[in-house]
């Protein structure tokens, strides 16, 4: 594994991970969720360069180690800097390995950026895995309305209980892992579970009113190949019909090739479930498939 430090557009330096297989088959770009860090998925990237696969990831800007005055921990103000991040690692990623197939996946808020980053770039990668997959909540301009106003009044680097409930950023989180070991391991995480200001809060309002903004992608890939995996426990997904609202969402777009996922018994963090395995193998399957 390499450790570097990548410039932002704006001067943040990004926290990067690369791990490089051997003899690499692809590359793989990993966005994570909210409210966490990199260091939470080497465990799978080190099964995927096992498996061949080269792996790069970041921590998002005001998370982990990507952070600085501008941006302290929590703080986020723009999904279009994180989509660019996320844009500038692609970049670096295939300047090292040209010719490889690329895949992104993302997890949860890294799942809902991911969708963004397909509005332009869809034609860099050949495979996308959402996991932990963000539907689209009917009710999120009113949150945006709300949030604005609550910024309005005392600030984007205050904090607001209600916001945080409605973004699911509460004390409670047994709703991510029915895994009392994650639970655990997450809860000792100084880099886990922290709230978030009210602009960071309103960021992702709006990067979720987004993937409902159509006619801002221009599909360029429309046969990707799309893949969700998620825990049928999973609150954030909305369930059966909140997943096929992503799926009808993604096709009015112009994408067709989707592979549905759905594991009894697990929540949000299906990686970091108990049997993370299963979900380990499926991933690769759809990786491996010509």
């Amino acid at each position: 594994m390499k450790l570097l430090k990548l410039l932002a557009a704006d001067g943040l330096k990004l926290s990067v991970a690369y791990f490089e297989a051997a003899c690499p088959k692809a590359l793989v770009q990993i966005i994570h969720g909210s409210v966490e860090h990199k260091e939470r998925y080497f465990d799978f990237c080190h099964f995927l360069v096992n498996q061949g696969f080269s792996v790069i990831i970041s921590d998002n800007r005001g998370h982990g180690a990507s952070i600085d005055s501008a941006y302290p921990l929590g703080y986020m103000d723009s999904w279009q800097k994180i989509v660019a991040d996320q844009y500038l690692i692609t970049q670096y990623a295939k300047s090292l390995h040209p010719k490889l197939p690329f895949y992104l996946f993302g997890h949860s808020l890294g799942s809902v950026f991911a969708r963004c980053y397909l509005e332009k770039h869809d034609n860099e990668i050949e495979k996308l895995v959402l996991s932990g997959t963000v539907y689209y909540n009917p009710l999120t301009p009113i949150g945006i309305l709300l949030a604005k106003f609550i910024i309005w009044l005392s600030g984007g680097k205050s904090y607001n209980m209600l916001l945080r409930k409605l973004a699911m950023n509460g004390e409670d989180i047994e709703w991510v892992s029915s895994s009392k070991t994650n639970l655990a391991i997450y809860k000792s995480d100084p880099l886990c579970g922290y709230p978030y200001p009210n602009q960071s809060i309103l960021t992702i309002f709006q990067a979720t009113r987004e993937l409902r903004l159509t006619h801002h992608y221009q599909c360029f890939n429309p046969a990707l190949p799309i893949m969700s995996v998620s825990g049928k426990e999973d609150p954030v997904t909305g369930g059966k019909r909140g997943l096929n609202s992503t799926f009808k969402l993604l096709h009015r777009i112009g994408y067709y090739n989707f592979t549905n996922k759905v594991y009894e018994g697990m929540r949000h963090e299906v990686l970091n479930e108990d049997e993370h395995e299963i979900v380990y193998q499926d991933i690769l399957k759809f990786f491996s498939i010509p």
